[in-house]
């Protein structure tokens, strides 16, 4: 019978291949299904072109129960009298069938050192070398099941080695883009595959050793915001801009900017409302941020008590640490150039410079309070400045001496000289004291601390600063620190209360008209017109306009944004009324019913309040998105950009000032406070900050 294979096979391989193939066909009647298949693929491996052991093969992969082989054995000839007729040439033909019981008369030696060479081979790694000498060996490897398991394992790390290479790569990019949670994951996948790969391990000391992926590089100790994810968008223009936004908000927020971070990523609601990971990049980052600047306003006015203390070192070291953490942080730059030149005292009175000692050489003259320099109280007989605190005794009563002439002539001369002398001294002390009384008019730009000393002594005056900027929290922080025995612990308690403990309205509307309110910009009237405060809008002072006028005012106004639909602005106004005098019915019911208009924006409105306007952002697009009628929201966008902006003009970035005041314009394009800080903002992006820009910032106010 004919070969059932490539023909042009040499007779030794094809001796060898049909005693393997009789081995395999005996292992598949026994039921090893792993081990036949193994001997079909030793066998196609020598011959691809073997008919009976690609049937065979085909056969195990298809079936799970007992496989039919007798066929099989006789189409190749019955094995053995084939063999001798694809050896009739060979003269060692006889003893061919001596071979087929050769692997199991081997010495047990050569069995183990076979198998202990392959092992060491696969624990090199060689694998090449080992599939070789498993094919040199074939017959042998057969019929060890552990030399099986040998081969086996090497060709499966040899079949794993190109994806094992792709995670190995991918995990050695994410280590250098920082990305050690993404390491991580890829490293997990190439160990799944081959636990034993030398690289796995290298990489893990490199992921052990690289910093977070994300970290404020900063003296604070913020959480650090996990690893991102890859965006894979399509490629459409909006998805290209998305990834460039992506990818500006990285950028920004690893070089330590986590607020240019959250204005590029809010950029992306402008293309799509619902980005998932925007809003969580978002919401990693404002955590930071939060963190970050209590932690600032935290050491800021622990410099300010350390001042007040009188410990100026501890509070320079406090200052130098808020410019280190938020280098734009203008007060505490203020505070440390007055303690470089010496105009900030470690402890100072409460009078400020009124009270500093005034040097004098000479005993000071006591004068009345109502004295007259014009010359009309300059007698003559005023000789010699009394001692301080004794009275000036009545000219009436001095009794002259009786002198001779040249006595009199002598005392004449001693009498001008100290006459001329004492109106002199006397026009000077009183030239003195006049300056010392108005040495704050005289004198503007000597002093730059009295008032700061006068907010720094006073906790109380400094708590209500804070609360007119809307730190409300930082408030009552510093007014719970102070003691019992403070003279201004009980002020400080009704604050408190006030403030922080008080009557609540409705869920999500601010009692009272707090500083900061959203929807109190823009309103018509003279009651506040325009932007508010620091804005450059024109306001009425509530002093100038008696109360009942200002109440009707307040209470036309709160009508009027009622029937407008802005409930925002109505309860401000009804609310500032009521502070006045108390609401009638009709009144308090708009009151009741714009607070329950307002309560689905509850939770928006105490997040701007907060100051968090760039958290509140995406919500309130979507809102808008929903509703674009509702003036509520578009007004909250509006003042939330218009805030954001301000915070960057502070900060000495004009371009992002600009970009979000172009925000606020695309929905209040007739707002002329918007209007005219873009246009300032434009102007500054590439001038230097000189200082009418410094003056300029310094007094706007948030909305």
């Amino acid at each position: 019978m004919s070969y059932s294979g490539n023909p042009s096979v040499s007779s030794e391989v094809k001796q060898r291949i049909l005693s393997t193939f009789d081995q395999t066909l005996e292992l598949a009647r026994e039921g090893s299904r792993q081990e036949a298949l193994l001997g079909c693929d030793f066998v196609l491996r020598m011959d691809p072109q073997f008919q009976p052991a690609q049937v065979l093969q085909e056969r195990l992969r298809s079936s799970s129960g007992p496989v039919r082989v007798d066929d099989l054995k006789n189409s190749q000839g019955g094995g053995t009298a084939l063999a001798a007729a694809a050896a009739a040439d060979d003269p060692f033909a006889d003893l061919d069938g001596l071979s087929l019981d050769l692997p199991d008369l081997l010495p047990a030696g050569t069995t183990g050192a076979l198998r202990d060479e392959l092992q060491s081979m696969l624990d090199q790694r060689r694998f090449q070398e080992l599939m070789a000498t498993a094919q040199r060996e074939a017959g042998t490897v057969t019929t060890d099941p552990e030399l099986q398991r040998i081969v086996g394992s090497a060709q499966e790390l040899m079949e794993a080695e190109p994806y094992v290479r792709k995670f190995l790569d991918s995990a050695r990019q994410a280590l250098q883009a920082g990305q050690a949670d993404e390491a991580g994951r890829q490293l997990d996948k190439a160990r799944s595959l081959d636990a034993g790969h030398p690289e796995i391990a290298e990489l893990e000391k490199a992921r052990a050793a690289a910093s977070p992926s994300f970290e404020i590089p900063s003296p604070l100790q913020a959480t650090a915001m996990p690893a991102s994810l890859a965006f894979g968008g399509g490629d459409s223009e909006s998805d290209r801009r998305i990834r460039e936004l992506l990818d500006e908000g990285q950028a920004a927020f690893d070089g330590g900017d986590p607020q240019g971070a959250i204005d590029a990523w809010s950029r992306i609601f402008l293309i799509d409302i619902d980005h998932q990971e925007a809003s969580r990049r978002i919401e990693g980052a404002r955590k930071i941020k939060a963190e970050s600047e209590r932690q600032v306003e935290e050491v800021f006015h622990d410099g300010l008590a350390r001042l007040e203390a009188g410990d100026t070192e501890a509070a320079r070291r406090a200052f130098q640490h808020v410019l280190e953490i938020q280098p734009g942080y203008f007060a505490a730059r203020e505070y440390l150039q007055q303690l470089d030149s010496g105009t900030v005292p470690a402890s100072r009175p409460a009078g400020g410079v009124r009270d500093r000692e005034m040097p004098a050489a000479e005993p000071v003259l006591s004068l009345p309070s109502d004295l007259d320099v014009s010359g009309q109280e300059l007698k003559e007989e005023i000789l010699v400045p009394p001692d301080p605190g004794e009275p000036m005794a009545p000219a009436a009563e001095r009794r002259p001496a009786r002198r001779t002439v040249a006595v009199r002539d002598g005392s004449r001369a001693r009498r001008l000289f100290v006459m001329v002398g004492g109106a002199v001294l006397l026009i000077a002390l009183a030239g003195g004291w006049f300056a010392w009384q108005n040495w704050d008019k005289l004198f503007p730009n000597s002093q730059e601390e009295p008032a700061l000393a006068g907010l720094s002594q006073d906790p109380i005056a400094r708590a209500e600063r804070l609360h007119k900027a809307g730190k409300t929290a930082i408030a009552l922080n510093q007014l719970r620190r102070l003691p019992p025995t403070d003279p201004h612990y009980a002020q400080a308690q009704k604050l408190i209360a006030e403030w922080g403990g008080g009557a609540a309205p409705a869920p999500g509307i601010p009692a009272g008209p707090a500083a900061g309110a959203p929807g109190t910009s823009g309103a018509p009237g003279p009651v506040t017109a325009g932007a508010g405060a620091g804005t450059g809008a024109t306001t009425t002072a509530p002093a100038a306009t008696p109360a009942p006028d200002r109440r009707q005012l307040l209470l036309t106004a709160a009508r009027q944004a009622y029937s407008e639909q802005r409930y925002l602005r109505a309860v401000h106004r009804l609310e500032q009324a009521a502070a006045i005098a108390k609401l009638e019915a009709p009144d308090a019911q708009m009151l009741s019913d714009a607070r329950k208009n307002l309560e689905p924006l509850s939770k928006q409105i105490h997040a701007f309040q907060d100051h968090e306007w760039e958290y509140v952002l995406p919500d309130l697009w979507r809102m808008h998105s929903a509703d674009p009628e509702n003036r509520d929201v578009t007004q909250l966008i509006v003042d939330s950009y218009y805030n954001l902006a301000v915070r960057d003009l502070q900060r000495a970035d004009a371009r992002k000032a600009a970009e979000n005041f172009k925000e606020a314009l695309n929905l209040e394009q007739d707002d002329e406070s918007l209007q005219r800080h873009y246009v300032f903002a434009q102007t500054y992006q590439e001038r230097p900050k000189d200082l009418l820009y410094k003056i300029y910032v310094k007094y706007l106010q948030y909305r």
